[in-house]
């Protein structure tokens, strides 16, 4: 076999079998050191069958089509069989140009972030990068392992991955907003992992760049996230953060293209309106001027007059359902 021949074989894409309801995602067993070695038996089993001989029908990567892809949830991972094997082939195997290796490594960084995080925590700054490798891989199977690996290193590394957030959210943000089901659903619980584990004051000025992106579908998955982030500030954190500076963010969401960014900057808004009259409640001020502590005229003294009344009708829209329903 020519090795030109060799290169194209080697192009091709090897079939891959996908199951869309499976909650599982794994191949054999976790890296005992053999691993890999079987798989690249696999491998020369697979090309070595091939022939190329005149118009005669060639088949690729017959073995390696057999080997299934789960997705296995985070509860159901198991421990490592062998850990410095692990963690010694790491990086190479994230950085494999073999789908299967680097899937491989992916749930070993899953394991690793679950049972051996401290071990785990000194290779974060060149395992990131390759982790937002494999959420930009084509091949899904890939890219959905990526994306439920970015779900276990958030749980276990929280707001130690700030300063490396930036790549992994705009993946995630992409993928979520894209129509392959499986592969979004799964995007949009690592954002959810995102917004519970990462501190909102941390956050949110990483969130809110991409609620003015072109892409209404990532205004709508940014909207979502900046809005379950708010309320875990607290009443206070939402007062020190700025009430102003929230309902100037939120209320332009509210005539966004989707429902989902509307929806979001809704419950955002009746959010910060109950923390700002909570806040009036406690101050002598009100008492004697009402008026002057009125969510009205803070809507009106701080957003122009359209954005004001387009976000006072939130709560008045709220009121009626209510009325309707309670009829």
């Amino acid at each position: 076999m020519s090795a030109n021949a060799l290169r194209d074989l080697n192009s091709l894409p090897t079939p891959e079998r996908k199951n869309d309801s499976s909650s599982k995602g794994n191949f054999t067993k976790p890296c005992n050191g053999k691993t890999i070695e079987n798989v690249e038996e696999h491998q020369r089993k697979s090309l070595a069958s091939v022939q190329i001989n005149g118009g005669e029908t060639i088949n690729v990567g017959v073995e390696v089509a057999n080997l299934e892809v789960e997705y296995i949830e985070s509860e159901n991972l198991s421990d490592l069989e062998d850990f410095d094997t692990c963690l010694e082939n790491l990086l190479p195997g994230l950085n494999s140009k073999d789908w299967i290796l680097v899937v491989e490594a992916l749930n070993n960084v899953r394991r690793l972030s679950i049972f051996h995080k401290e071990r785990m925590y000194s290779m974060l700054s060149d395992l990131i990068p390759l982790v937002v490798k494999s959420l930009k891989n084509p091949r899904s199977a890939v890219c959905k392992t990526a994306i439920m690996a970015s779900t276990d290193i958030f749980n276990a590394y929280n707001d130690d991955l700030i300063d490396s957030l930036d790549p992994l959210l705009v993946q995630l943000l992409l993928k979520s907003s894209q129509d392959k089901r499986f592969v979004c659903e799964a995007a949009v619980r690592a954002l959810e992992a995102m917004t519970t584990s990462v501190s909102p004051i941390l956050l949110l000025p990483k969130l809110q760049p991409y609620l003015k992106n072109r892409n209404p579908r990532i205004r709508a998955k940014a909207s979502m996230c900046f809005s379950r982030s708010v309320p875990r500030l607290g009443v206070e954190g939402i007062k020190e953060y700025g009430i102003d500076k929230l309902i100037q963010v939120a209320a332009p969401q509210l005539s966004d293209q989707l429902p989902e960014s509307r929806e979001a900057a809704r419950s955002l808004l009746l959010e910060l309106q109950n923390v700002y009259e909570k806040s009036q409640d406690l101050s002598t001020t009100v008492y004697e001027h009402p008026e002057m502590g009125s969510w009205e005229n803070f809507c009106l003294s701080k957003l122009s007059p359209l954005s004001a009344q387009a976000v006072l009708r939130v709560a008045t829209n709220l009121a009626r359902e209510g009325l309707v329903n309670g009829s």
